[in-house]
């Protein structure tokens, strides 16, 4: 039999035991913590410089973008070519179409498709570097209205969406919108649109 000397140290040094095995637990687990934490901080630190890297690379995309197309806007040696829409297409539209085209030499460089309907405008502005879209503008504009009755004097635009696009063919690019469509639709591939566009005027611009 135990007497009652030895169990109370037995007892004692596990209780001794059992608040030492509390510290080294506690100790790993803050020296566990602070070094999962620290590689935390490393690792947001690493993502939000990549996340910069990443917009303000962006941006310089953009900004190339637009100064390509200022420059094509500012290009006094352009032709432009203006064309009925109907005729080019054998759709009959409230308000009738026009399709713009401006050019060097044989070159496309910029593209205006407006087309009239009952209850406004829609226009599509492509602007093209070597014959590739760069920057696609789609608008819609509504007829205000006065008295009950639309007023045809007055034009609205309700929606409008800028795509830039970095690589056509690999189908990347940034799409900014404003407003929302209210009659139109979406087109169900700003692609086979644009693409559909471009074959008219290059079309147009060659018969």
């Amino acid at each position: 039999m135990l007497s009652f000397g030895l169990l109370r140290k037995i007892l004692s040094d596990f209780q001794v035991g059992f608040v030492l095995m509390k510290l080294i637990a506690n100790f790993t687990q803050r020296n566990l913590t602070h070094t999962v934490l620290h590689h935390m901080k490393k690792a947001l630190v690493i993502i939000l410089t990549l996340i910069g890297f990443l917009a303000f690379g962006q941006e310089n995309k953009l900004e190339r973008i637009d100064d390509e197309v200022n420059s094509i806007k500012s290009d006094s040696t352009l032709t432009q070519t203006e064309f009925d829409w109907v005729e080019l297409t054998g759709i009959t539209t409230d308000g009738g179409g026009i399709l713009k085209v401006w050019q060097n030499d044989n070159r496309i460089c910029k593209i205006v498709e407006e087309i009239g309907l009952s209850y406004g405008r829609l226009r599509t502005t492509i602007y093209l570097d070597n014959e590739l879209p760069i920057k696609i503008i789609e608008t819609e504009e509504n007829f205000g209205h006065k008295n009950g009755e639309l007023n045809y004097k007055e034009l609205n635009e309700v929606f409008k969406a800028t795509i830039y696009v970095f690589d056509w063919k690999n189908d990347e690019s940034e799409v900014k919108r404003i407003g929302k469509r209210i009659m139109s639709e979406a087109s169900c591939s700003m692609y086979e649109l644009t693409e559909s566009i471009i074959e008219r005027a290059k079309k147009a611009t060659t018969e």
